[in-house]
Order: structure tokens, then sequence, then C-alpha cells
């Protein structure tokens, strides 16, 4: 029984999409999405407060306004927490939205 389990892990392992990324990496290519939707004229210490640059102007070419990058934000801060917790599937969840509105894939 355990064999026959742990080969049933390994089949599984190796049927998982080679596509298929972390959390953590989702949080990350949305963050970044979100600051190449500001102009250039930010500062180092908006940049690092966090991933909206506060009191920027969106870039002419943005593709979200402000009401989404705000919601963007609130799902990206919910997976946050959730994968601070260690809830990866909860977490990518979470991310689904904002990626699709960010045009991350």
């Amino acid at each position: 029984m355990h064999l026959s389990r742990l080969i049933f892990v390994g089949w599984l392992a190796a049927c998982t999409p080679a596509w298929a990324s972390s959390c953590a990496e989702d949080i990350a290519a949305v963050d970044k999405a979100l600051r190449s939707q500001y102009g250039e004229d930010r500062k180092w210490w908006q940049i690092i407060a966090c991933p909206v640059v506060m009191d920027g102007q969106l870039r002419k070419d943005a593709i979200v306004n402000v009401e989404q990058i705000k919601e963007i934000s609130y799902f990206r801060n919910i997976a946050y927490m959730q994968h601070a917790r260690g809830d990866d599937k909860m977490c990518k969840e979470s991310m689904v939205k904002p990626k699709r509105m960010l045009r991350v894939w």
C-alpha cells in the first residue's frame, strides 16, 4: 500500500503542467505589472513602499484605471495573506482576477 501511494504521488508530480507557477511568482508578476501602469516620474521610496505607486500618475497607455488598481490591490493583499498562511491554492485563486485584468499570463 505504501509503495503504491508513493508511485501515485510521483505520477501526479510528473503530470503537473510545467507552466504552473507558485503564488509568490503570481504576486511578483502582478506587482511588476501594476508598477508598469504608472509614469516614469516615480521616486524610489514610492516604489519600495507598496506595489501601487502612491501619488503617481497613470500612464496614458495604461490598461487599467484607478478603480481597477484598487480592486487589483485588494485581491493582491488577500492573496499575500493566504500565501503567508501557506494556503497556496487559495492564494492562486485570489490572483486569477488581478492577472486577467493586468493581462499577466
